[in-house]
């Protein structure tokens, strides 16, 4: 019978949807599991992907640095949502951050697994 691991963090990664792949490819490499939920937030017009991923905290150095390397940030042109009467046609483009990964630790007081 296989010893079940204990499972005492919720971890949430909030990542853009162009990362997302390569990060949920190393997860499951290493043995991560996780749950994947879509999202559209903020003011740029990025997709978001939030991953919520149940760890013992032992791993949780390993989960980080994992992120670390697949979730880089970079600059990027993006089109604003800003509408300015004298630029009709052509979208006025801003330099925006994008990528890199936001994560939130929550201890986890009981997880069961039906």
């Amino acid at each position: 019978m296989k010893s079940k691991t204990v499972i005492d963090q919720l971890v949430v990664v909030v990542v853009s949807s162009d990362q997302v792949g390569s990060l949920a490819q190393q997860l499951i490499k290493e043995g991560f599991y996780f749950t994947r939920v879509n999202s559209h937030w903020g003011i740029l017009p990025v997709d978001m992907v939030s991953l919520l991923i149940g760890i013992n905290a032992s791993r949780h150095q390993e989960l980080t640095d994992l992120i670390s390397k697949c979730c880089q940030t970079r600059l990027k042109y993006i089109p604003t949502q800003i509408d300015i009467p004298m630029f009709q046609g052509q979208p006025m483009m801003i330099e925006a951050e994008v990528g890199g990964a936001v994560i939130y630790t929550f201890e986890v007081e009981r997880f069961e697994q039906l």
